[in-house]
């Protein structure tokens, strides 16, 4: 009987593959973290390791690197499951030899074991893309039914954090907050992919990449950084409010309109939506762009303030006057960080402001927010929740009052 080594630190990730793994003829072993991994590797024979990344104690890509200096990929199979936007490590997991990577986001527990199964008949060479796939995704019930039963208790533990970096600012140290908002959020999206819950997975995993860059590089944070993480968990908040609706809104088709002179930034934030499988439609001037706009219907509009001819700002001012854009979301990208340019945005239309230079995660994450979210603001004015009526972690003008203090903690 074939023994598989799953390494994982979320209860609840590895009880479900172990009963699937069992229930088709495998004998399965459970390490939460690399060291017990390394353990359980050295004192009985292994014939597949279903590996995550990130890990304490001993992290995914050292033990692969530990793994693969004694076997190579075709004697022992390692499959590598990480959150896709962190392109980083996942890159490092291809060079470490994982024979394929996993993204935990839109994939079949049925179609993971049946990578076992083919890894184990016929172990694939180390560095094959993994082929997507475009069936409806599977869920289970028993872990929907948890997830969304323990909401509440989730947002809450990411409001906390969220709160204490809103209040210290610049004044205090970033980074256990960072850990504690990111070892929330990392078992969030590999349990929502698990749930079916795929619109949840998306947010999600966004927030967990721009949370672990902050992790390693905390000196990074801004207040634009920080007010998109507060977005995102709002948007989070919401979709709990409605996983009935989660699956409505496909965001690989979203429509997302760039407007910046400077062909570097337009790349720059192409390459970012990218990262959250958004396809932007770029154009390099304000006539360009309104061009653009004939008959096409944006979900997203990122503009640059300061263009040739026409402002960024007298350009939103033209979009709020067209009935097709008229509640479009509207970010504005700015080198400027004062209030003055912030306020005349918000005066002008404008939803957002992320300054430059901004992180490829940040606008990532601000961006799949606004593209999700806004579908469904409009029935959550109805107040007529598709979830099971949990109380909210925080409210409407909790919200606000934390994003105004998170605004005055770095003006002073």
């Amino acid at each position: 009987m074939k023994r598989i080594l799953i390494v994982e630190d979320d209860s609840i990730i590895t009880d479900v593959y172990t009963q699937k793994l069992r229930a088709e003829g495998f004998d399965v072993d459970v390490a939460v973290d690399g060291r017990a991994a390394l353990k359980i590797f050295h004192d009985r024979r292994v014939d597949l390791v279903l590996l995550d990344l990130l890990l304490p104690e001993v992290n995914g890509v050292e033990l692969l690197q530990q793994i693969r200096s004694e076997f190579g990929p075709s004697e022992l199979p390692v499959l590598v499951f990480t959150n896709a936007y962190l392109g980083g490590i996942v890159q490092q997991a291809w060079e470490a030899g994982a024979n394929q990577v996993i993204p935990k986001a839109g994939i079949k527990c049925s179609l993971v074991v049946a990578m076992i199964k083919n890894a184990l008949a016929n172990p694939p060479p180390s560095a094959v893309p993994l082929a997507r796939t475009a069936t409806r995704m599977e869920f289970d019930p028993a872990v929907r039914k948890h997830l969304l039963e323990s909401s509440s208790k989730t947002l809450a533990a990411l409001w906390r954090p969220l709160k204490q970096l809103a209040k210290q600012g610049r004044r205090g140290d970033s980074r256990a907050c960072f850990r504690e908002l990111f070892r929330v959020v990392r078992p969030l999206t590999a349990k929502a992919a698990i749930a079916g819950l795929d619109r949840i997975t998306q947010m999600s995993a966004a927030l967990e990449a721009l949370l672990k860059e902050l992790c390693d590089k905390p000196e990074r944070l801004s207040p634009s950084v920080l007010l998109t993480i507060a977005q995102a968990i709002d948007t989070l908040q919401l979709l709990f409010a409605y996983p009935c609706g989660v699956s409505a809104c496909n965001s690989s088709v979203a429509q997302i309109l760039v407007v910046d002179d400077d062909e570097f930034v337009r790349q720059a934030v192409s390459q970012a939506l990218a990262r959250v499988n958004l396809k932007a439609i770029c154009a390099d001037n304000p006539v360009n762009a309104l061009k653009r706009r004939t008959g096409a219907r944006f979900d997203l509009i990122i503009l640059d303030i300061e263009m040739p001819d026409a402002s960024g700002f007298d350009l939103c001012s033209r979009f709020r006057t067209m009935p097709a854009c008229r509640d479009t979301p509207i970010i504005f990208l700015s080198v400027h960080k004062d209030h003055e340019f912030r306020t005349e945005s918000v005066l002008r239309g404008g939803s957002d402001y992320v300054t430059k230079p901004f992180l490829y995660t940040e606008l990532a994450a601000k961006a799949l927010s606004f593209v999700i979210s806004s579908p469904l603001k409009l029935v959550h004015t109805t107040g007529k929740s598709n979830g099971d009526d949990a109380e909210s972690a925080f409210s409407r003008r909790e919200l606000k009052v934390l994003k105004q203090a998170i605004l005055a903690s770095y003006d002073a």
